[in-house]
């Protein structure tokens, strides 16, 4: 059992959609806030009631009548075994089936068993939450009350008809059958459950709110494998919980208890009523209960777990729950480690445009392949998933140098996120245009991505010919020096970082030591590649290489106990600058400015 398709019209920001198919298994639908995944998983799940779409397109005034219908169509796959035993055990006897008015019982019992083989399609229109229709696809609907029927007689060694008759529309076998898929589908919401207690009971079968939890974890300690499953598996979500158990507390009512203890140190007084601990704890027990438990596929619908699970929690349950794949999960999320953790076979993307959500069905096998590209650039999904836009620089220390920069100048990122390559390397020579691709399709590939702004990087070790191609084929634009780091030989800056560093010389070094030392080293040919023939100031503090020459004045002044880490000391360099001569920074700002103000970003 699975859904295999949904329509939705008129629900909150949903006007209306095509029917949207989903997969058995895993389904995930991404989107920004209030793009509508909660209120997609509200109507799929049944739960939502009657809120009409409001827009300007569907009300382009005040006086255009509000419409009164909200309208939901699935359409449930159910294999032909799983129908056969839900036949049996739904409809009551006798069972109907209709049959066309041109045909005989057995001719139209012929076409129905031709048109479930393999998978039976029921298509059930909800409004307002309750069941309005319900018909087998291709085997046709019909609307006339009562209706032409048949006795459906459903033995073990194959199905077979009887006398026919005329029953009440709301009796037909798929109707019923309609009504009882619904308690087959469980909906977790990202709120707490209130789901601790319950009156004792005999109940096996967790309701879809799983209001009743507590009652039924009692009656599974009566089965001790399967109540040892259920906690071994709780327990991997969450380590801290050594172990659940389920106690009378009175007024015939049971309560789910938590230990954090060992169970062994037999202190039932520490344990703690389920209500008392997070928010997570018992959606998830609630989860794990119903695969262990199911004896047919159930629907899972849960609303951004990651909101009230940690990510590591999150990527667990989403490990246990793939090794039931009988089951289907529709999951909405904004969170790359349920994404990466699902690999759905269904990824859905809401957007809200004028006012109404509109669904785009991403390619599932690229969206994949992104993982393989964004490893080729150095980036993971969680860098960039979510952001508007992108700005690629030089690597990890611009990373974290550029956005202080840019807050510092007041320049608004706006969504950007400013991620560092891997490998600037790849952007020279023969390999430009390749590397470039790779970022291209970063950009357009699926619409998972936000597009780039643009690239930020070093002139190092590119051609001026280089250096033009790419700006005109790539919206790259380079430092006007030859690295970050020269940015940084600001002498007192120096001093400063390095007396901040304990251990590194005694007595600390002056803003004096640093601008001699620099004075001598100014057109040493080991820092040049190569050794400029116009040797002004300007020209010195463009072309040297100011990685290499941090690095050994690191090393000289602190006798070899302190290395230079373009990072850390990197960014305590950038913010001292930042604070006394922010002037210095001024041609990477521009940069940065530029690339924002950009139409795109």
């Amino acid at each position: 059992m699975h859904i295999a398709s949904f329509r939705i019209e008129n629900y909150k920001s949903f006007r209306t959609t095509n029917a949207v198919p989903l997969t058995p298994g895993f389904n995930v639908i991404v989107g920004q806030n209030n793009a509508g995944k909660t209120a997609l998983l509200e109507a799929i799940s049944l739960t939502g009631g009657h809120v009409p779409h409001r827009s300007l397109i569907a009300l382009p005034s005040t006086l255009t009548p509000v419409r009164g219908d909200t309208r939901v169509d699935l359409t449930f796959g159910l294999g032909e075994a799983e129908l056969f035993e839900l036949l049996r055990d739904v409809v009551s006897a006798p069972r109907w089936l209709q049959h066309y008015p041109q045909e005989n019982a057995q001719q139209s019992l012929a076409t129905f068993c031709r048109l479930i083989r393999p998978t039976a399609h029921l298509v059930c229109r909800f409004s307002g939450g309750g069941l309005q229709s319900a018909f087998f696809e291709n085997y046709g609907s019909y609307v006339d009350n009562p209706v032409v029927a048949f006795q459906l007689d459903l033995r073990p060694e194959g199905i077979g008809a009887g006398g026919s008759g005329q029953i009440q529309r709301q009796e037909g076998c798929d109707v019923k059958l309609a009504a009882h898929l619904q308690t087959r589908l469980y909906t977790f919401k990202a709120e707490r459950l209130n789901v601790s207690l319950h009156r004792f009971g005999q109940n096996a079968i967790l309701q879809p709110n799983a209001s009743n939890l507590a009652e039924v974890l009692d009656n599974l300690q009566a089965n001790p494998a399967v109540f040892d499953d259920l906690n071994r598996l709780f327990s991997l979500v969450f380590p801290t919980v050594r172990r659940v158990t389920v106690q009378p507390i009175g007024n015939d009512q049971v309560q789910v208890m938590v230990w954090t203890v060992s169970p062994e140190t037999r202190r039932l007084d520490l344990a703690m009523p389920l209500a008392a601990c997070g928010t997570g704890l018992g959606q998830v027990l609630a989860m794990l209960y119903v695969v262990l438990t199911a004896q047919q596929p159930r629907i899972f619908v849960i609303d951004e777990p990651q909101s009230f699970l940690h990510p590591g929690a999150v990527r667990k349950l989403i490990e246990i729950l793939k090794t039931y794949p009988q089951h289907q999960f529709i999951i909405t999320t904004h969170s790359p480690t349920a994404l990466l953790a699902a690999e759905p076979g269904t990824l859905l993307r809401l957007r809200a445009e004028d006012g109404q959500t509109l669904i785009d069905r991403l390619d599932v096998a690229q969206a994949r392949d992104l993982r393989l590209v964004l490893a080729d650039v150095g980036a993971r999904l969680s860098d960039v998933f979510g952001a508007d836009n992108i700005l690629w620089v030089e690597g990890p220390t611009e990373e974290l140098c550029f956005p202080k920069i840019a807050a510092a100048r007041g320049l608004q990122l706006r969504g950007t996120v400013i991620i560092g390559v891997v490998q600037t390397g790849d952007f020279e020579g023969r390999r430009s245009v390749t590397t470039i691709q790779v970022y291209r399709r970063l950009s357009t590939s699926t619409g998972l991505l936000p597009p780039a702004v643009g690239f930020i990087f070093d002139r190092e070790g590119r051609t001026n010919q280089e250096r033009e191609d790419l700006e005109r084929y790539a919206n790259v634009a380079f430092l006007p020096r030859r690295m970050y780091e020269n940015y940084l030989l600001n002498p007192a800056a120096i001093a400063a970082v390095t007396a901040s560093i304990q251990g590194f010389r005694e007595p600390s070094l002056t803003q004096g030591d640093v601008e001699a030392w620099l004075v001598a080293r100014r057109w040493d040919a080991a820092y040049f590649d190569p050794l400029p023939e116009d040797r002004d100031d300007g020209t010195w503090l463009r072309e040297v290489r100011g990685d290499r020459l941090l690095r050994r004045l690191f090393s000289h002044f602190s006798e070899q106990r302190v290395q230079y880490d373009k990072v850390r000391h990197g960014a305590a360099l950038t913010d001292w600058l930042l604070e006394h001569a922010p002037d210095d920074l001024q041609d990477v700002a521009q940069l940065i400015g530029q690339a924002l103000a950009r139409p795109d970003a």
